[in-house]
């Protein structure tokens, strides 16, 4: 029984560490993630603002101009899906409805026609 009085201080702190570990690991693949929406959400906005002020351009060519600017973003492969209320897109007034996915990540924006 004396062998044994010693072990319990030595278990707690390998489960302590790697209990800090695995958290640890987790928070930074969060962050990771967290990092990722709010660079879609930036990416998502600045194409839209763009495209209303400037509906000359192509709204693809925006979501990939501004893309460049994020280095977590740069090199993904980004889908986008583009609707408006009425379906006329170019009509004063339409609502346009920007979403933009990257993996599980998803960003909407949406901006009133002028």
């Amino acid at each position: 029984m004396d062998a044994d009085q010693g072990s319990i201080l030595l278990e707690a702190v390998t489960f302590a560490v790697l209990a800090f570990g695995l958290l640890l690991t987790l928070s930074l693949q969060l962050s990771d993630l967290e990092r990722k929406q709010i660079g879609l959400e930036v990416i998502a906005r600045n194409s839209m603002r763009y495209f209303l002020l400037n509906q000359d351009s192509d709204l693809e060519q925006a979501v990939r101009y501004f893309q460049q600017f994020d280095d977590e973003l740069v090199d993904e492969d980004l889908s986008m899906t583009v609707s408006c209320n009425p379906s006329n897109c170019e009509s004063s007034g339409a609502i346009l409805w920007l979403e933009i996915s990257s993996g599980m990540n998803k960003a909407k924006a949406f901006g009133v026609v002028q």
